[in-house]
């Protein structure tokens, strides 16, 4: 018995997280292609990217696409076995005349309808870096390089900071005094009114 083939699918919706500009060029990165040339594999149609892989490479092609920023299934190839033959056997209709009825085997598919079709979209163009492979190559950024060694650093508990109490402020009240209650500390003196001699003004009728 051969073993099963499987396939990677997708279906244009990103991964959690995923930004959709950057995607479309990580997608175009790991297929080596043009962001252009990718862009049906957004169009929210069910797309067959690689098949006929064993199960655990197609896992490892899954894991690399959702990296990029697409979500990605893995599915059995569709099978191209002929579907069971079913055995007659013998029935009685209503009236009591015999009918031919067929009972299918232990194990068979009661709906051999064939599944959709997946998009015609062709990928035969598209190629796939191999497993293992880094997609983003930018170098890592250098480390800082920090003299420290004119630093030091306190045992644990020290206090790092003396803060040193500030003295009492003394005032000498001495030569101050207080009025009895109900004296008055202001005595208004009223001002005399302005003494403006306006006989030689008149006003004209």
């Amino acid at each position: 018995m051969s073993e099963q083939c499987f396939q990677v699918i997708i279906n244009g919706q990103l991964a959690e997280g995923a930004e959709p500009t950057q995607t479309r060029q990580n997608i175009a990165k790991l297929f080596k292609t043009k962001v252009d040339a990718i862009e049906p594999m957004f169009s929210g149609k069910r797309i067959c990217v690689k098949k006929n892989l064993n199960q655990a490479t197609a896992r490892k092609y899954q894991q690399f696409i959702i990296k990029a920023g697409l979500k990605a299934g893995v599915a059995p190839m569709p099978s191209t076995t002929a579907p069971a033959k079913q055995k007659p056997d013998s029935a009685l209709s209503p009236d009591g005349t015999p009918v031919a009825t067929e009972i299918a085997e232990v194990g068979s598919i009661m709906d051999s309808r064939p599944p959709a079709p997946a998009a015609n979209i062709d990928t035969s163009a598209y190629d796939m870096d191999e497993v293992g492979i880094i997609l983003d190559e930018k170098p890592l950024v250098a480390s800082a390089e920090i003299d420290t060694s004119a630093l030091s650093m306190h045992e644990a508990g020290v206090n790092m900071m003396e803060y040193e109490t500030s003295p009492k402020a003394e005032y000498d009240l001495s030569q101050l005094s207080m009025a009895d209650v109900g004296e008055t500390l202001v005595k208004h003196t009223p001002i005399p009114p302005a003494d403006i001699d306006t006989s030689n003004l008149e006003m004209k009728s």
